[in-house]
């Protein structure tokens, strides 16, 4: 089993199984046989082991999207969630992605995951906590999800991948991205440590200055569709701002109860990662 990270998500694929069943045409189902996400902090992510896969409907025809799901690092949906966890609210564009190869593991058994590592440029900053422990960034590097693989079932170059209910980050789309410093465990120098996202809910498309339209689940949305994927009268961010200028974001942010951090417990220093 390998474990990923994917923004404020991680996960851990072992058998993937990319088979079609009783599908329509223009819809793949998609179910790795035994998924499931984890990290040694208490704040994982957490996909439930053995849940089918979803592919996304409207992507282009010759494509399909795997969708994975999994528990927010932290609570990331509201503007109180924002304002509570965020050190920044940025508005990122994706300027390239960089493949990161599967495991020797991985290769030898023929099934698994080739992760993406994706560089954002940050276009403006629209927010910033008052107690915010380093300035925003000018560049960033994240994780993101990247493709899923069998060669047993003709998949060798891999399925595209993406968590559901999130963007995968896709180059050349622009986004509204909640940030949040985070200590590196193994160092005492409060300078040290990443960007990490909150939860499936840190971000928002953001193409060509529009509120929700751009790229989701993988796939392009037009603001009608983003309306509809995201529902009307919600209580979270995306329905509320879709569509409408994005300073109103800076309104709620700055309207937003301030509320005490859930207390996630400390990381431990891992070797392993650095």
């Amino acid at each position: 089993m390998r474990l990923f990270h994917i923004g404020a998500l991680a996960l851990a694929v072992s058998a993937v199984t990319l088979g079609a069943a009783g599908c329509s045409a223009d819809r793949t189902t998609a179910a790795p046989a035994a998924a499931q996400a984890g990290r040694g902090a208490p704040a994982a992510a957490q996909a439930a082991e053995g849940a089918p896969a979803k592919a996304v409907e409207g992507a282009p025809a010759a494509e399909t999207v795997v969708l994975g799901s999994g528990r927010d690092r932290t609570a990331s949906r509201t503007a109180a969630d924002w304002k509570t966890y965020a050190d920044h609210v940025l508005v990122v564009t994706v300027a390239g992605e960089t493949r990161v190869e599967p495991s020797r593991l991985e290769v030898e058994r023929g099934e698994g995951m080739i992760g993406r590592t994706v560089q954002l440029r940050i276009d403006k900053v629209l927010w910033s906590a008052p107690d915010a422990p380093q300035k925003a960034p000018a560049t960033l590097k994240v994780a993101a999800a990247g493709w899923v693989f069998n060669n047993n079932e003709g998949k060798a170059a891999g399925v595209k991948f993406a968590m559901e209910d999130s963007s995968r980050l896709e180059v050349g789309h622009t986004y509204v991205k909640a940030v949040e410093w985070v200590d590196d465990a193994c160092s005492a120098d409060p300078a040290v440590g990443t960007w990490e996202g909150l939860g499936s809910g840190d971000t928002i498309p953001y193409d060509k200055g529009v509120v929700g339209a751009g790229e989701f689940e993988g796939r392009t949305q037009t603001l009608d569709q983003a309306k509809a994927k995201f529902g009307a009268g919600e209580s979270t961010l995306r329905p509320q701002l879709a569509g409408g200028p994005v300073d109103t974001l800076v309104s709620n942010l700055k309207a937003a109860p301030a509320r005490a951090e859930t207390d996630h417990g400390s990381r431990e220093c891992d070797p392993a990662d650095k």
